[in-house]
């Protein structure tokens, strides 16, 4: 497991690509759970989320199903379980100050925890860099290309959650 984190770390980084985890389809049914886990504590946190578990199974059904898609387009379906791994480790581990931050949220809302909606903000964006660079490594692409595609796949899963929280 830690040659795991060592490794979606160094993604988040930008220094290492899904091509540098093992094929390991039980790891990635892992990761997968263990997102989940912790997308729902952030989404949970915050108010006027409604049901929160359809709409953490429709994030991670819309991430395996567009990223499978994108594969299948270049004829690159073999890289689905690294690239799948590469996704949903490095959302976790986004994902876990993003937990932390909705606390205040929360509590307080965004007029009086500015500081956690502009961390949030922040964290959003660098999400964007990695898939980016997640998306270029797995398709053989420019990274300019790799970010419109993260962009385009974070309004398509944020509009299939909203259809999920119905």
């Amino acid at each position: 497991m830690g040659s795991l984190l060592q490794t979606l770390l160094g993604i988040c980084a930008l220094r290492e690509g899904p091509q540098d985890l093992p094929y390991a389809p039980q790891q990635l049914i892992g990761v997968i759970a263990g997102n989940a886990v912790v997308t729902y504590i952030a989404v949970a946190n915050l108010p006027d989320t409604g049901t929160v578990v359809p709409q953490v199974a429709m994030a991670a059904i819309f991430a395996l199903a567009f990223l499978y898609g994108l594969l299948a387009l270049y004829g690159l379906q073999a890289r689905f379980v690294q690239s799948a791994t590469a996704l949903f480790g490095t959302d976790m581990i986004i994902n876990l100050p993003v937990a932390a931050l909705t606390f205040p949220l929360a509590t307080h809302g965004t007029e009086d925890a500015p500081g956690a909606a502009t961390a949030i903000l922040l964290l959003w964006f660098w999400q964007v860099a990695i898939l980016g660079h997640i998306f270029r490594h797995a398709l053989e692409i420019r990274l300019t290309w790799g970010v419109l595609l993260a962009l385009a796949y974070s309004f398509l899963n944020i509009q299939a959650v909203q259809l999920a929280a119905g």
